[in-house]
């Protein structure tokens, strides 16, 4: 196998699924940062889950997976649990050497049919990924962040946007409804992660849900610079006397 980021990362995702954690290990940086607040940090910690983790909670499949410079971005489905997972990795030195992950729950296809994980699975038009990155900022600063949707036709083409989120119909007026509705309940502060290669954004934001801390991760594939499909969820930050490590989901 290449001896690239991705193939590491997913090196280490074959050895997690055999539960072989000295293995897994092999790519992680001793100095290594966690961010995944359900794991103690370092190396040790990393190990320790791995350890003290069944063979079927450690499942895990990779759907999707990108690198931007020294991260990469991988979509990833608990086949056992059923949760849904966004892991990134970002490296030094050639190893790995902080990670963040967030997590849902599966859920049935939504009301077009979309699952959480279907779609595109392979980043497409390399040479726009630094463009796509800045449209895909423009888009989330504008439309989530300062709640601006009066230029929708700048990020839009018509009426189309596939959306993978459970339980909604695809479509520009739709997605707009829905936003309209959450912006009630939710505040969106400040992307911490913006990472991409081609086609494929993705951004992780702090936020609020109902007053309490939120992260938003999002999924973008943008063609045209225009906002095309959607892949995301929220997730609420657990209280900190839940933490394994001090490090922040972001």
């Amino acid at each position: 196998m290449e001896n690239t980021n991705i193939a590491k990362v997913l090196a280490v995702f074959e050895a997690i699924r055999d539960q072989d954690a000295d293995r897994a290990i092999q790519h992680v940086d001793l100095h290594f940062v966690q961010h995944y607040p359900y794991m103690a940090g370092g190396v040790e910690g990393f190990k320790q889950y791995i350890i003290g983790s069944t063979p079927e909670q450690l499942k895990l499949r990779v759907v999707r997976a990108f690198e931007d410079g020294p991260y990469v971005v991988t979509q990833v489905t608990a086949e056992a649990s059923g949760e849904n997972m966004f892991a990134v990795y970002r490296f030094g030195g050639g190893l790995i050497a902080e990670h963040w992950a967030f997590s849902t729950p599966d859920a049935p296809p939504n009301k077009s049919g979309h699952t959480q994980l279907d779609g595109p699975t392979d980043a497409k038009h390399l040479e726009d990924s630094e463009k796509n990155k800045t449209f895909a900022r423009r888009y989330y600063e504008t439309f989530h962040i300062a709640g601006d949707h009066s230029q929708k036709n700048d990020f839009f083409t018509g009426d189309l946007m596939i959306r993978h989120e459970p339980g909604v119909r695809d479509g520009v007026g739709e997605f707009l409804r829905d936003v309209e509705g959450l912006m009630q309940h939710r505040t969106i502060d400040e992307v911490k992660l913006l990472l991409g290669q081609g086609d494929l954004v993705f951004i992780a934001a702090k936020g609020t849900r109902e007053g309490k801390p939120c992260v938003y991760v999002d999924l973008y594939r943008v063609e045209d610079e225009k906002i095309v499909e959607h892949w995301g969820f929220p997730e609420m930050v657990p209280p900190q006397s839940a933490w394994k490590n001090n490090n922040g989901m972001l």
